[in-house]
């Protein structure tokens, strides 16, 4: 059954993470950094079974350029001439140098200490999909999500063969320009007042209203910069001085992004799984279930499992047994609510059972105040031992259904009733 799995992280300097040993990591192969000199090696990760590089429109062209001479060095390594398909070898090594250019280069423009280098993604893939439509589908849904949008995606697929093939993206942040060269993450605007949702009030009318004439859609009812006796202040130039902010230039840092690429890769799935894998991005609480999530255990703790069940280690991965505890106690809990609903289907049955019970006993009273003022000794169809109908009352052929028919209208009158009172 396939499942959701759906990570997003920020691969930034302030936390001491390095891009290309993240990138190294992704495609298992070598990545140098030119701007410490240090080179990352994940050659012996062999989970990788595929790997790409998808440029944007306006990226730069030459970073796509492999040297010969780098071609002819590789040709003259070790690992090529070890490789069993030197041409499979020859191309994942001008895609890995590609990586490398890309990455570099984003090191090269991104000089603060807080600088964010690229966002990193991680999601699950089905397993029922044949491994040419995993990287047909995760191809599509990157081209439209990403790359269209001005982004540089540099992906792989990992498989270990354990049931739990996945994807690892790391993504550009910053854009480009027409000319290819690197555009502005942020760009500086006028703070305009804002709603209790963060909307920017409209209101034409007010005086400090302002609207771009080259763009009528940038507009909104601007904050002056007072001074400490609440007057606005003025330029040098004699202008008002006004509140500016760094606004997003691109709209990819929105927070809700990430709800919305989520939603578009379950939807991916979805659309080329049956309906019995649907799978379904959304909390198990905004799915109003009863259960207990999970937590993503990841391969480090799965490997210290592994080594405590084969007794190389005394303690085994604390992730493992808090899942494996999740697990029981959501097994419980279907035991639970399984139980309840016998019960309360066992309740609607007494209760229409007793309700059957008081509708009998209504209908012969024992004063004979619910009887019939005429209803004689009949038996079948109202009629007498003579065959005769009961005095003052009409024979009626399909008299058992009118009163079947009657007993559900009673009924409902009932339940209106009921329900009318409870509210």
């Amino acid at each position: 059954m396939a499942i959701f799995h759906f990570t997003v992280k920020i691969v930034g300097r302030s936390k001491g993470k390095s891009v290309i040993s993240a990138s190294a990591y992704l495609n298992g192969d070598v990545m140098k950094n030119e701007e410490t000199g240090r080179i990352s090696y994940y050659t012996s990760k062999k989970e990788v079974v595929y790997t790409s590089l998808m440029m944007c429109e306006n990226a730069p062209p030459e970073w796509l350029h492999v040297p010969e001479e780098n071609i002819k060095r590789f040709q003259q390594s070790i690992r090529y001439k070890r490789a069993d398909d030197k041409d499979a070898a020859l191309e994942k090594f001008k895609i890995t140098f590609q990586k490398q250019r890309l990455w570099n280069e984003v090191l090269k423009i991104e000089k603060n200490a807080d600088a964010q280098l690229g966002r990193s993604f991680e999601f699950s893939l089905p397993k029922e999909w044949s491994r040419q439509e995993q990287i047909d589908y995760t191809t599509e849904y990157i081209q439209k999500t990403f790359v269209d949008k001005g982004m540089c995606v540099d992906w792989s697929i990992h498989d270990k063969g354990d049931g739990n093939p996945h994807v690892h993206l790391l993504v550009t942040m910053r854009p480009f320009n027409l000319d290819h060269s690197w555009g502005s993450k942020e760009v500086k605007d006028w703070d305009f007042v804002r709603d209790t949702d963060g909307n920017i009030v409209v209101d034409e009318s007010h005086p400090d209203w302002w609207q771009d004439k080259k763009n009528p859609d940038r507009h909104g009812i601007r904050i002056p910069v007072l001074d400490e006796n609440g007057v606005q202040k003025v330029g040098a130039r004699n202008r008002k001085q006004w509140k500016r902010v760094l606004t997003d230039a691109t709209g990819w840092n929105n927070p809700k992004n990430c709800e919305l690429w989520r939603s578009e890769w379950a939807g991916m799935c979805n659309r080329h799984l049956s309906i019995d894998n649907q799978i379904d991005h959304r909390s198990y609480e905004r799915q109003g279930k009863l259960k207990i999530p999970t937590i993503h255990e990841g391969a480090d703790a799965r490997k210290i499992e592994e080594k405590y069940l084969t007794g190389q280690i005394w303690n085994g991965s604390w992730k493992v047994e808090e899942n494996q505890m999740i697990k029981k106690q959501n097994a419980l809990l279907q035991k639970v609510i399984t139980t309840f609903g016998k019960v309360s289907g066992a309740l609607s049955i007494w209760k229409e059972w007793l309700n059957d019970i008081r509708r009998k006993q209504r209908s012969n009273s024992h004063d004979g105040s619910n009887d019939y003022t005429d209803r004689g000794t009949a038996e079948y169809h109202g009629r007498d031992a003579s065959g005769n109908t009961g005095k003052g009352r009409e024979a009626d052929v399909l008299s058992g259904e009118g009163r079947t028919i009657a007993a559900i209208r009673e009924r409902i009158i009932r339940r209106r009733i009921e329900t009318i009172c409870k509210t």
